[in-house]
């Protein structure tokens, strides 16, 4: 799902017109967030664009297109294979990544992200180069310099999406970090934009974040559900007991673990912790954040 403004970028039609287009010709019906936030879906992006081409290409009056729309609308395109539809799109940008041209590939990201809904270009295109990454740079096939540019950049892309998304105050809010010592942030990305997609507010401290002051900044902050990743066991032991510690404090506190380490580790025995094992995030989210 896009906000306004996201369509408004990819599609580069002004949101006042957008919004024109559907008060005025019911062109499209975007879904609302409970705070009353427009979100499109990749129907309401392939109307908005055809619509775009017969007024701005076509020289055709609103109108007319709006009743052209409706006698005989546009055929969706058959989609392609999962696989066959990232993997150009997927080596392009880590060919771009690994030759440090930034023009390249954000216009390569910029393109994905036009195509496919972000959580689509997220794990299929962004992770994947990353993981690719991860595995030239240990056979020695790319430089750490490489390594660590093309790392930024996909992070950072991640972050124009937490700012973007609406938030729903009336959610619990979220504080979401990786423990020091811990730096594969990736997995804490992905699922706090999950959270950010559902409209809680998450506050995204990132890798190595040192759990000295934090429960100040919890209260401070009104925070409800904490999200930990971990792929490192070192730090295990030692976030077990900082989390019985805030729970001592604050029992109304929720807590989700996730990383690799958690397969192995030694799970605490409360209702109010959680641990991420790879099932269904959205079955984890009714019964865990709603419950």
């Amino acid at each position: 799902m896009y906000s306004i403004k996201q369509v408004s970028e990819l599609l580069d039609i002004p949101a006042v017109t957008i919004r024109a287009w559907e008060n005025r010709y019911t062109v499209v019906t975007p879904t609302r967030t409970e705070g009353g936030h427009r979100l499109y879906n990749e129907k309401d992006l392939e109307t908005l664009k055809w619509i775009k081409t017969q007024v701005h290409e076509k020289n055709m009056k609103i109108s007319d297109a709006v009743r052209l729309l409706r006698e005989s609308p546009p055929a969706p395109a058959s989609p392609p294979h999962v696989s066959d539809k990232f993997e150009e799109l997927t080596e392009q940008l880590y060919q771009a990544l690994v030759s440090l041209d930034t023009q390249e590939a954000n216009r390569i990201a910029d393109l994905a992200f036009s195509l496919y809904d972000y959580e689509e270009v997220f794990h299929h295109i962004l992770v994947q180069v990353l993981y690719k990454v991860g595995d030239e740079w240990e056979t020695g096939t790319i430089s750490v310099a490489q390594e660590h540019f093309s790392s930024q950049f996909i992070i950072n892309r991640c972050t124009q999406f937490l700012r973007v998304l609406p938030v729903n105050h009336a959610l619990p809010k979220v504080l979401a970090f990786c423990p020091e010592g811990e730096h594969h942030q990736i997995g804490l990305m992905v699922f706090s934009l999950f959270l950010k997609k559902k409209g809680n507010d998450v506050i995204y401290l990132g890798p190595n974040t040192p759990l000295e002051g934090l429960e100040d900044l919890m209260k401070m902050r009104n925070i409800s559900v904490v999200a930990i990743s971990m792929t490192n066991p070192a730090p295990v032991k030692t976030v077990e007991n900082w989390i019985q510690s805030c729970l001592e404090t604050n029992t109304s506190l929720k807590f989700i673990i996730g990383g690799s380490c958690v397969h192995d580790c030694p799970k605490l025995e409360s209702k109010s912790v959680t641990y991420s094992l790879g099932f269904d995030w959205d079955k984890w989210y009714e019964s865990f954040m709603r419950g």
